[in-house]
């Protein structure tokens, strides 16, 4: 099997269903992992055929490792992960509680922290090559208010990029892609409008993702960077 085999963590909606259906234009095999958008999940599947696989996991279950070998059983090999997973809700101070933290911290650090190192091990096996994409954000270093476990656990990721791109190459390259205000949902077009004049480029498209995406992919030469894709909006 020639194609490259590529995992995207984080559902079947907005932008991982439209990098999925990217990737499989360009040749690659894709798993999309979801946990809850189970009907989105199947009509993907349904629309890609045989080049889309999809697996429902729940992260928080900390079985990473029966994940990761569940992933291998759909196409019996994987050469590329996007942490794309995440949360992201608002709470005050006082809402913030050690399970809330703990949450946060599985399934933007500690989660692509394990996938990482499988992926490493499963490729040393075969002696071939891969790489990691890790979705972190534009505005970690200038967090907005009432998301501290959000901005402090996808830090963690964003160092996690540096740490394992020495630890693990060659055989695997470790990047960062930083997202900004990309594809609001409803709840959130309100303000995308109010800071679109902020932004020095306009608002910005999946398609600015996808592009950011397929050139870490083909970036033979990088590891352990971060693109920031944000338009101009945090210098």
């Amino acid at each position: 099997m020639d194609k490259k085999v590529i995992l995207i963590t984080g559902g079947a909606t907005r932008l991982a269903k439209e990098l999925a259906k990217s990737l499989v234009s360009d040749n690659y095999l894709v798993i999309v992992h979801y946990n809850q958008s189970e009907n989105d999940a199947n009509l993907l599947k349904e629309e890609l055929g045989r080049s889309c696989e999809i697996i429902q996991y729940n992260f928080l279950d900390n079985e990473s490792k029966v994940f990761f070998e569940k992933v291998l059983s759909k196409f019996g090999r994987l050469d590329i992960i996007i942490n794309a997973a995440s949360i992201f809700s608002k709470q005050s101070l006082g809402e913030i509680d050690e399970k809330m933290i703990e949450n946060y911290n599985i399934i933007h650090s500690n989660v692509p922290l394990l996938l990482t190192i499988y992926l490493y091990e499963h490729l040393v096996i075969r002696n071939e090559r891969g790489s990691v994409i890790n979705f972190t954000d534009a505005g970690l270093n200038r967090p907005s208010l009432n998301r501290i476990p959000y901005f402090l656990s996808k830090s963690s990721l964003s160092f996690q990029t540096k740490l394992l791109a020495k630890e693990l190459a060659p055989y695997v390259r470790v990047n960062e892609l930083a997202p900004g205000l990309i594809m609001p949902n409803n709840k959130d077009k309100d303000y995308f409008a109010k800071m679109e004049d902020k932004i020095k480029l306009g608002l910005g498209s999946y398609d600015d993702i996808i592009f950011s995406v397929n050139y870490l992919l083909n970036a033979k030469y990088i590891t352990g960077e971060k693109i920031k894709v944000d338009g101009g909006l945090y210098f």
